[in-house]
């Protein structure tokens, strides 16, 4: 894979950073054990409230819940997705790229299924040193209509320290 905006491949990160790029890339495949969601009224009035806008009457939930509802139901627990990816520390993880595909609006009281996977790792070189840009995707799926509501691609930055 190809270096990024602002950043060099390095073929010796990985000796560099207390992870090898190999420990990394045993990730790719692996499944989140998944779980269910089910967005309540309540919820999101709180949604729509955030981005000072009136919720639908016809229970639509505001796409902005995307950004917490998969990972909510996905399985895992931040903790044990730092813990999964070699996080350094709590505060050694960044945001990187999120990517919505919406077929559905999700909907109040619609309870969700969500499974997905880890399915790329990427060591790179920044200004401010190596990190690992580790991506995953997670599906949700409206368990009264059997299909794929929304598909969620998320990337994180995983910064590694350099003796």
């Amino acid at each position: 894979m190809g270096a990024g905006v602002g950043e060099r491949a390095d073929e010796h990160a990985g000796e560099r950073a207390g992870v090898s790029v190999d420990d990394m890339a045993s990730i790719v495949g692996q499944r989140f054990p998944g779980g269910s969601y089910t967005v309540a009224h309540w919820e999101n009035v709180l949604l729509h409230d955030v981005v000072q806008i009136d919720p639908s009457p016809a229970g639509l939930v505001h796409p902005i819940g995307l950004f917490h509802i998969p990972l909510a139901a996905c399985g895992l627990t931040f903790a044990e997705i730092f813990e999964r990816c070699h996080a350094e520390s709590d505060e050694a993880v960044r945001a990187g790229e999120y990517t919505w595909e919406i077929a559905e609006h999700l909907r109040e009281g619609r309870t969700y299924d969500v499974a997905g996977e880890f399915t790329a790792v990427e060591r790179k070189h920044g200004r401010n040193g190596v990190f690992d840009k580790v991506s995953f995707r997670l599906q949700l799926t409206d368990r009264e209509q059997g299909r794929v509501v929304a598909t969620v691609t998320n990337s994180w930055l995983f910064l590694r320290s350099e003796p």
